[in-house]
């Protein structure tokens, strides 16, 4: 997952790094030409004091810590030397600096000439002695620097989170808005950075709630102006088949012109609920709902329809009780019982059962009629589809939007729709399982 934070920090304490890494292979490099110039006056300085030593001794000693050897030459003979210099001569008969090799390491050495006495004075020091002087400042210069790197990388944490702070701030006022929060927001300190942003965003927020307000104007507009032809021209409808009973005229083709609205009453009916249960348009005012008083009552509702196709429905199951809004939950239940009742047979059995499968609550609703083959259980969820068209054995009026709707709902509450054959009945078996809930006993 990528973090403007966690970026920012490893890139400063990488360039950091980098930049001491670089500064001290520059210190090493200007460390070694102090030393050099500093160990050459040195050799100078002791080649330039041996040659006034008067009383000279074969070998002299020396400080095993001065790191040094010498020779005096006098006509090609080797006069004096320190103890830690071999009898070969050093380095050539040759005015000036040169490096050699002997006794197992390098050396850089200096040769000076004394004419009177025709003396030659050769002077040497390990080279390794001025990497060690030069790698001990470059160390000392760069170690509490890189001590330091851990506090550097604390620091730059808390400086860029308190640099990211209105973001992250901003990101928390977006996470807590609700569904239908389209309220500008409005950030304490708003840097300069984040101001066209929250601009932005603020007439984003604008615009679709006024969208939201039109459609939902629209909603209401088109509830008054469908429902009130369709309900006028149901009466004349029906008073025009009273009226043609009574004079005994035949008056089949009206009976389709009575199916016909209807289908048109319960297409808009159903268009609506789904505008109304829209995950982005529903407010939902969750609260804790019994499954099974809600289904005894969307049972007696629907019983008149039932019992005029002779079926029988059975409820069973325990006081279920899952978080949810009753209304959606009521739609759920009644658009899954009245599709069980349609495409059940006369004389057809249902059976809702309300059970706790674990620790998920669950409606399971049963029916005795053809079921649905496996292959449509996907597309039985899509708008206007219905199995088998427009027209199905029942004879009752549908749009294909009845379970467009529960799967809505389902949603809404995070529920998991799962279709089926039922063992019991023979036909379709729908179960809705909603998230587990834990509730208080005593409650």
């Amino acid at each position: 997952m990528n973090s403007i934070h966690r970026y920012l920090v490893l890139f400063l304490l990488a360039s950091i790094t980098l930049i001491t890494f670089a500064a001290a292979i520059k210190g090493y490099n200007s460390s070694m030409s102090k030393a050099t110039t500093l160990f050459d006056a040195e050799l100078k300085s002791l080649a330039k004091t041996l040659i006034s030593i008067d009383s000279l001794l074969p070998v002299a000693e020396l400080d095993d810590e001065a790191n040094l050897a010498f020779q005096i030459w006098q006509n090609d003979a080797l006069i004096m030397r320190s103890k830690n210099a071999p009898e070969d001569r050093l380095t050539l008969f040759e005015r000036g600096f040169r490096e050699e090799n002997f006794l197992g390491q390098r050396w850089r050495t200096y040769a000076i000439e004394h004419r009177p006495n025709q003396r030659w004075v050769l002077v040497a020091q390990p080279v390794s002695h001025r990497f060690e002087l030069a790698e001990n400042l470059v160390i000392a210069a760069v170690t509490p620097l890189i001590f330091s790197i851990p506090l550097l990388a604390l620091v730059i944490s808390m400086v860029v989170k308190r640099g990211l702070g209105s973001l992250l701030t901003l990101s928390g006022a977006l996470r807590d808005k609700k569904a239908n929060d389209l309220a500008p927001i409005h950030l304490p300190n708003t840097p300069d950075e984040l101001k066209p942003v929250t601009e932005t965003m603020n007439n984003l927020f604008a615009r679709l709630d006024a969208a939201f307000s039109r459609e939902k104007r629209f909603a209401s507009d088109a509830a008054h102006e469908l429902r009130t032809p369709l309900s006028v021209l149901k009466i004349n409808t029906h008073n025009l088949v009273l009226e043609l009973n009574s004079k005994g005229i035949e008056q089949s083709n009206l009976s389709y012109l009575e199916q016909g609205v209807e289908r048109m009453s319960h297409v808009v009916d159903q268009i609506l609920l789904l505008n109304r249960t829209s995950p982005d348009q529903f407010s939902a005012n969750f609260s804790l709902i019994n499954l099974n008083k809600l289904a005894q009552k969307i049972i007696s509702s629907l019983y008149p329809e039932i019992a005029e196709r002779q079926q029988t429905i059975e409820l069973d199951g325990d006081a279920v009780v899952v978080q949810g809004e009753e209304f959606a939950l009521g739609i759920l239940l009644q658009n899954l019982i009245s599709n069980a009742s349609k495409y059940s047979p006369r004389q057809g059995q249902i059976r809702v059962l309300i059970q706790q499968v674990g620790q998920q609550p669950c409606i399971c609703i049963e029916d005795s009629g053809p079921g649905i083959a496996e292959n449509e259980y996907q597309r039985v969820f899509e708008r206007f589809y219905r199995v088998g068209g427009d027209r199905h054995d029942s004879k009752i009026v549908g749009c294909g939007l009845g379970l467009a709707i529960v799967q809505h709902i389902a949603q809404l509450h995070h529920a998991t729709l799962h279709l089926g054959r039922s063992a019991l009945l023979g036909g379709l078996e729908f179960k809705v399982c909603f998230p587990s809930l834990k509730v208080d006993k005593n409650d």
